[in-house]
């Protein structure tokens, strides 16, 4: 599946707006340039971030009230899978992701795109 078409799905299927396409569109970059030098995601997965991990991790939104005071653990974030995603997806301040990551590498990534 094409990245057009994960993005269509996002938005028709699972609602993300348009601001949080541009927000899933900055992390998919960063995650690419930084994962040149360190491993967040496999080599033979980089040419279908969308689909592969985007995508598989906003499948989870279906599954979650979005409108209650809700807070969400993602032990072992790594790359930010699914993590990154729940909380790009929800601009309800209401809604909260905290992140635990052990490797020092992949804590210092998240810390960088939750900065952009």
């Amino acid at each position: 599946m094409d990245d057009k078409s994960v993005k269509e799905i996002l938005k028709t299927t699972l609602k993300f707006s348009n601001k949080s396409i541009k927000n899933l569109e900055t992390f998919h970059d960063y995650l690419l340039k930084y994962n040149k030098k360190y491993n967040l995601i496999s080599k033979n997965t980089e040419k279908n971030v969308w689909f592969r991990h985007i995508l598989d991790s906003a499948q989870i939104i279906k599954f979650i009230d979005t409108n209650k005071l809700i807070n969400i653990a993602d032990f072992g974030s790594g790359g930010g899978f699914p993590g990154i995603i729940l909380s790009i997806f929800n601009e309800n301040l209401k809604f909260h992701v905290k992140l635990y990551e052990k490797s020092s590498v992949k804590r210092i990534f998240l810390d960088k795109i939750l900065k952009k």
